[in-house]
């Protein structure tokens, strides 16, 4: 943005080059007669002789012709296609400033113009003219544009649609041209067999003047016919006018004051300052709006742009793509658009009307949004959706397009809602109003300067693969003799390979470009997936600049399943229908499309690979209209033409989702964690992650001895610390402050009777870097009895000055009362210096420091995340399990109140990692302790591993301050993580060795640091960054597993275990994402906390929050369980940073096992018997032990209270282990839900 006041001279205006990228759905064909001959069809059968809805045809027959290169893709040369456009740089064109974009890219658009069977390829070839290609047989085309009708536009053509766009049943055209009226061409069928076209743009109300870009048609309000969705770009000025004079730009409006005029006034805004000097102009590139018209049905559109809630704006569109995100069966429409905008998510309201759900629907977005594409990735049934952006696929990449993290573009990253990353986005459907956004995980977050995405089954092994087409006119930046340098219309291409990825199945995708012959070295734009040939397999076709296009074939050796709609209610090709089709080996769901990628509408056809020797089980047409029809036991590798029925043959296919396993409680509504505003960075500016927002912490018990279970939400520095009590039916009171909390940032809570006088007491870690001295000392509150805290006096707890974090409880001497464990968290300015963590051995209801004495080693154990007391030898003495950042899950073992850490040899020092919380239980109900531990995942840039760990690095580097380095591996060399910008910031000496991007992301770490320097800092790695289990096999071993991918899709912080879906096994639920790494790295906020259901062998499958309810999009940090509603069934209890405490209940209508809340009665000093190990002994002799904690998983204490199901079962007895190691037996007669027991 520009700031001068109106009179100065005129200084350059830089513009940012955008980048523009529409989307590709699958374009859309018309019924017509088939010609065999040509098809290569062999048999045509009906297999509904009443209706006749569902016709079979055999596919062409496969080429079996030698493929002397081997690769799964052969490209055919222009003289073997018959293809002969090429976009060329045309430099005398008054357009030819596009050629440093990619806007003057030609669109592509497929579709059978002339109904015999085989698809035609329309180019919008901008300075060349259109052409329309007609494929005269399989894979060879030829020109027919002449005598067409179509060689008379001469506009500046970008993207095109072919769709039946009077449901007529031929195909008709319509190009998106820039600064000319868009054209429509009807289809009046063939004359002396050549197919003949009428332009009528003007008469249907579709000659739109704008930017035009590209075309996306669907029926959006069902009423049986396509309308049209128009994506605008941006107006560019010619060099005759580059860059604008403001002279000459601005004049004066109505009402006196300055106001751009044309043409300034469609490529500007601008803002006018009042100021002492006189006005000061501001001005900025914009874009221009996008626009809305539904079809009337008659031949004619209306715009109802914003009669729809299409929100009025200066986006810069590259892509507009119909996607049904929440499942819901209505047609929802994402808009991508370039840097400095916001994209759009408008949810289709099934009147006609839309509203933009973005914030609520996804976690973050692509900063500069090119092509997109909808398909199922994980062959759930559900339809996923990619966006794209230009992040490198190397390093050096990255780094030398990273540029400068100027503080308008890190302001902009930091307010953008939802925020914007310089990724890829993929984002997987979960039948809610939520996506989780997964490209780290996947393997996709980077794929070079990319334009177009397609998803289909390229390889025909039942598996959407990825396609990316890559390049650009220019790197973003090249810095020489430190000043950046923009290069001209005249440069020579940058060429990138083209890019497919392999679904592997479990989220697991391998670039497999080389090997299947997709990996183009150039500029490539447009692309269409299309079964050319019609024999069961996805042929490609991609534009380029500067060279012809390329027409892949397809050589695999088995068809797919082709599936060809012909709607009666809905409009004539299908075009927003839902297929879906069941097999033994999984669900497989595609959504019919047009607009696909950029600048590309495909054909509206289905494609599965689904083969010939895979039975079809169930084959499902969710109809635009809302008519569904199922057929049952089909044969794979078949064309199947389907025809709209006039009934349904399902109830319905879109029916209110079925109940889940919990129900939100909205009782808690108004209760909320709030944070300031700090900055983490001013004395650490290489800081990986902010330190000033990991809370807040839950502690749950009966606060005010009522019965029922109260908790406490810890408070972040500014504001208070709440009590929150419950009324006893799951509803609850107005929050309670506890005073004198403002000024502290409290993490850890501890809700145990300290003082024997039989109430809950209250302990308070103090944390965080905001704060130092007194306001770190952790405080003691005594209850009253009614649920009252006052605070201790001093002498209760030893004076501290440590940034703390986790605390947990257990008689660690087995003297009748509770000792504490506190971990300490951080040193302010210090990250990643080790502080101690402290034992406190409870004498008369006071509070000694003993940790030198009982477990030396927690001096300088490392920064601690999380902790637990349980025992894992079964010897009756509480051991100490801690989560350590940096470091691995240690394990101190409790020999008769002392402790020995055992890490090492029970084989958890191998695994260092991130981790963020540690609980623990009988997972595989094998009667020993196992651990689940919570770590950051797999969705982030960072990769762990034996060979190639992370590391980090702390130390001097030739500043006078300890400085952060991070470093990272790529094909075994080590990189630094940060780029020259932030890097030479930190460490200034370094602009004087490396003084262009070019120089500082060539260079290894050891080539960045000098040897000194990082020999005298210290090394910090790790190798794991799966959240997981630890199965103990009986003998103080234990063995990592990780839990399954989706587990991965964010760092997880709390932990319950808990059996919660009835079938007696334990499950597990996971506080996910971190809202607050440094800017460049982009929040890790993919998930939306998970619950993973146990399979009673310490293993784990994924519920998806369509089933369990668990929607929680927040920064979740602690979570607990407890008996909310008094129904004797686990409630849950999340907390976010600065965000909403959720709280859900459990489905007794799903859930309807009963279960068994055990009680234990303890003894004074310890009154819920803490650190008592409960046995249930079933029926069939099977047995499930469970133990009483206080403080687990991550800053969170839950009920102290035990579930029991029997599912099936019925529960003989139970057995106690009490805290001091007595035994005690209990008959159960099943007649009560609660029981109560005790050691008398």
């Amino acid at each position: 943005m520009n700031t001068e006041p109106i009179s100065s001279t005129f200084r350059s205006l830089i513009i940012l080059v955008t980048f523009s990228i529409p989307f590709v759905l699958f374009s859309s064909c018309k019924k017509k007669e088939t010609e065999n001959t040509t098809q290569g069809i062999q048999k045509t059968s009906s297999l509904d002789t009443k209706k006749e809805t569902i016709i079979a045809k055999s596919l062409s027959k496969i080429d079996g012709s030698e493929n002397s290169k081997k690769t799964l893709f052969v490209a055919l040369t222009p003289e073997e296609s018959g293809i002969q456009s090429e976009v060329k740089q045309n430099l005398k064109h008054p357009y030819s400033f596009f050629y440093n974009s990619g806007l003057e890219a030609s669109g592509v658009a497929v579709g059978d113009i002339d109904g015999d069977g085989l698809p035609d390829l329309f180019l919008a070839s901008s300075p060349g003219g259109n052409r329309l290609y007609r494929q005269v047989s399989p894979l060879k085309f030829e020109d027919v544009t002449q005598g067409s009708g179509l060689e008379k536009d001469n506009a500046w053509g970008r993207g095109a649609s072919i769709i039946d766009i009077d449901n007529d049943g031929d195909l008709d055209i319509y190009i998106a041209n820039y600064g000319q009226e868009n054209s429509l061409y009807i289809n009046t069928g063939k004359e002396g067999g050549t197919v003949k076209f009428i332009e009528r743009a003007k008469e249907s109300g579709l000659d739109t003047i704008d930017a035009s870009l590209m075309p996306s048609f669907c029926d959006y309000d069902k009423d049986g016919d396509l309308d049209l969705y128009l994506i605008t770009n941006e107006y560019r000025l010619p060099p005759t006018l580059t860059p604008p004079d403001p002279k000459k730009m601005i004049g004066k409006g109505p009402n006196g004051r300055p106001t751009l005029i044309s043409p300034y006034d469609k490529v500007f805004k601008l803002l006018v300052k009042q100021t002492p000097k006189g006005p000061m102009i501001k001005w900025d590139k914009i874009g221009r709006p996008d626009y809305l018209y539904r079809n009337n049905g008659n031949g004619t559109f209306e715009e109802v742009t914003n009669k729809a809630g299409i929100i009025p704006g200066e986006g810069r569109g590259l892509s507009a793509t119909w996607w049904d995100y929440n499942d819901d069966g209505l047609p929802d429409l994402y808009v991508g658009n370039d840097w400095g905008d916001r994209d759009f998510l408008y949810h289709n309201n099934g009147d006609g009307t839309f509203r933009d759900a973005i914030e609520e629907a996804v976690p973050y977005t692509t900063m500069f949004s090119m092509g997109a594409d909808t398909g199922d990735l994980n062959n759930d049934g559900r339809v996923d959706f990619i966006l794209a952006d230009m992040s490198g696929t190397t390093h050096y990449k990255r780094k030398i397009s990273m540029g400068s993290m100027e503080a308008s573009t890190t302001e902009f990253m930091l307010k953008a809602r939802p925020p914007q990353n310089m990724r890829n986005v993929v984002y997987y459907n979960t039948g809610t109003r939520r996506v989780l956004e997964s490209a780290y995980l996947v393997g996709m977050a980077n794929s070079d300067w990319t334009w177009s995405v397609k998803i289909d089954d390229l390889d025909n092994d039942g598996r959407s693969d990825v396609f990316f087409t890559n390049g650009m006119e220019q790197n973003i930046r090249e810095v020489e003799e430190g000043a950046e340098k923009t290069k001209t219309e005249t440069q020579n291409l940058r060429k990138e390979n083209n890019l497919v990825f392999k679904n592997l199945g479990d989220y697991k995708f391998s670039e497999s470009g080389k090997s299947w012959g997709l990996d183009h070295f150039g500029f490539s734009l447009a692309a269409v997936n299309c079964d050319f040939d019609r024999d069961g397999d996805i042929d490609v076709f991609v534009m380029h600049r500067d060279e012809p296009p390329i027409l892949y074939k397809n050589t695999s050796k088995n068809s797919g399943t082709l599936i060809k709609l012909n709607g009666t209610k809905s409009n004539r090709n299908g075009i927003g229908t839902k297929v879906t089709i069941e097999t033994d080996s999984g669900t497989f769901a595609k959504q019919i499309n047009v607009a696909r990628g950029y600048l590309s509408s495909d054909e509206a056809m289905a494609h599965f690979g689904i083969t010939k020797n895979t039975k079809i089980n169930r084959l499902l047409v969710d109809w635009p209209s809302g008519i569904n029809q199922e057929f049952k036991q089909l044969e794979g590798g078949t064309l199947y033409e389907i025809t709209e029925s006039e009934s349904n043959s399902l109830a319905s296919s879109n029916s209110p989702k079925h109940n889940t396993l919990f129900k939100i409680n909205t009782s808690l509504s108004g209760v909320r964690h709030k944070e300031l505003n700090f900055d983490d960075f001013k004395d650490q500016p290489l800081l990986p992650n902010k330190l000033s927002q990991l809370g807040p912490g839950i502690a749950v018990g009966d606060i005010d001895s009522d019965g029922d279970e109260d908790f406490i939400l810890g408070g972040a520095k500014g504001s208070l610390t709440q009590i929150v009590k419950n009324k006893g039916d799951g509803n609850f009171s107005k929050p309670e402050s506890i005073e004198g909390s403002i000024d502290y940032e409290d993490m850890g809570l501890l809700l145990a009777d300290t003082d024997g006088d039989g109430d809950l007491d209250l302990i308070v870690v103090s944390g965080g870097i905001e704060s130092s001295g007194e306001l770190l000392q952790d405080r003691l509150y005594i209850n009253d009895g009614t649920g009252n805290f006052l605070l201790a006096p001093d002498s209760y707890l030893p004076v501290d000055s440590d940034s703390g974090g986790p605390i947990a409880t257990a008689d660690i001497d087995r003297d009748g009362d509770l000792d504490i464990f506190i971990g300490g968290r951080v040193i302010g300015k210090k990250y990643p210096a080790a502080l101690r963590s402290r034992l406190l051995i409870n004498v008369g209801g006071k509070f000694e420091e003993s940790a030198e004495q009982i477990a030396p080693s927690l001096s300088s154990l490392g920064l601690v995340t999380g902790a637990t007391f349980t025992d894992i030898n079964d010897d009756g003495w509480q051991d100490l399990l801690i989560a350590l950042e940096w470091g691995p899950i240690t394990y101190l073992q409790n020999e008769k109140g002392k402790f020995t850490n055992l890490t090492k040899e029970a084989g958890l020092d191998k695994i260092p990692g991130w981790w963020n919380g540690v609980n623990a239980a009988d997972l595989d109900l094998d009667g020993d302790i196992d651990i689940v531990a919570s770590n950051f995942g797999l969705n982030t840039k960072y990769h762990a591993s034996d060979d190639h760990p992370v590391l980090l690095y702390y130390g001097k580097f030739g500043t006078d301050d300890m400085r952060l380095v991070e470093a990272e591996y790529e094909n075994g060399q080590l990189f630094p993580v940060r780029g020259k910008s932030c890097s030479t910031r930190a460490i200034p000496h370094l602009a004087d060795r490396f003084n262009t991007f070019h120089s500082f992301a060539l260079a290894e770490l050891n080539q960045v640091y000098t040897p000194k320097e990082m020999k005298d800092s210290q090394k910090f790695s790790i190798t794991e960054l799966n959240s997981g289990v630890l199965l103990n096999d009986g003998n103080g071993q234990f063995s990592f597993q990780n839990l399954p991918k989706i587990a991965q899709v964010a760092p997880c912080f709390g932990i319950v275990i808990e059996d919660m879906n009835g079938d007696s096994f334990p499950d597990l639920l996971l506080a996910q994402n971190f809202h607050h790494p440094q800017v460049e790295t982009g929040r890790m906020s993919g998930g939306m906390s998970l619950m993973l259901a146990g399979l009673g062998d310490g293993t784990f499958k994924t519920v998806w929050p369509d089933k369990s309810g668990i929607i929680v999009p927040s920064d979740a940090k602690s979570v607990c369980k407890a008996d909310l509603n008094g129904d004797s069934l686990p409630d849950i209890l999340i907390s976010s940073n600065d965000g909403p405490i959720t709280s859900y209940t459990t489905n007794a209508a799903v859930n309807n096992t009963k279960k068994i809340r055990v009680i234990l009665k303890g003894q004074q000093m310890n009154i819920n018997a803490i650190g008592a190990k409960v046995t249930a002994n079933y029926s069939d002799s099977s047995k499930h032990l469970k133990e009483v904690q206080a403080g687990a998983g991550y800053l969170s204490q839950s009920t102290s209270h035990l579930f029991f199901g029997a599912n099936g079962k019925t529960i003989r007895s139970f057995k106690v282990r009490w805290p001091d190691g007595k035994v005690t037996d209990h008959k159960f007669d099943g007649k009560n839900r609660v029981i109560t027991l005790s050691k008398s």
